[in-house]
C-alpha cells in the first residue's frame, strides 16, 4: 500500500505500508450486515533492494462495529465484501 503522506523516522522516508487485516463479517437478527474489521499499517521503505519496516510506528484500527463509522470506512468494508463475494462466486462456493 503507497502511504498518502510518507513519514519521516530517524531521517528516513517510509512511502508505504506493510498491511495486516481481518474483516468478520456478521449478520445481525433482523437481516442486517456489520462487521468487525482490525487493521495494522506498518511504515516500509524499499531502499538498495532491502525492505525496512517501522513495527514501532505501526498505525493500528479496530472496530467493534459499522455503526457510527464514517462514510470512508463504510465505503470501504462495502467494497471489500463485494470483492470477496465475487470470488466466492467466481469458485462456486
Amino acid at each position: 500500500m503507497t502511504a498518502s503522506t510518507p513519514l519521516q523516522i530517524d531521517g528516513k522516508t517510509y512511502d508505504r505500508f506493510s498491511l495486516n487485516l481481518a474483516i468478520t463479517g456478521k449478520y445481525n437478527a433482523d437481516g442486517s450486515t456489520d462487521a468487525q474489521v482490525a487493521m495494522r499499517l506498518v511504515p516500509t521503505r524499499i531502499e538498495n533492494g532491502q525492505v525496512e519496516t517501522a513495527d514501532s510506528a505501526a498505525i493500528g484500527i479496530s472496530l467493534g462495529t459499522l455503526a457510527g463509522s464514517d462514510a470512508a470506512t463504510q465505503q470501504t468494508v462495502g467494497a471489500i465484501q463485494a470483492a470477496l463475494q465475487q470470488y466466492i462466486t467466481a469458485k462456486g462456493l
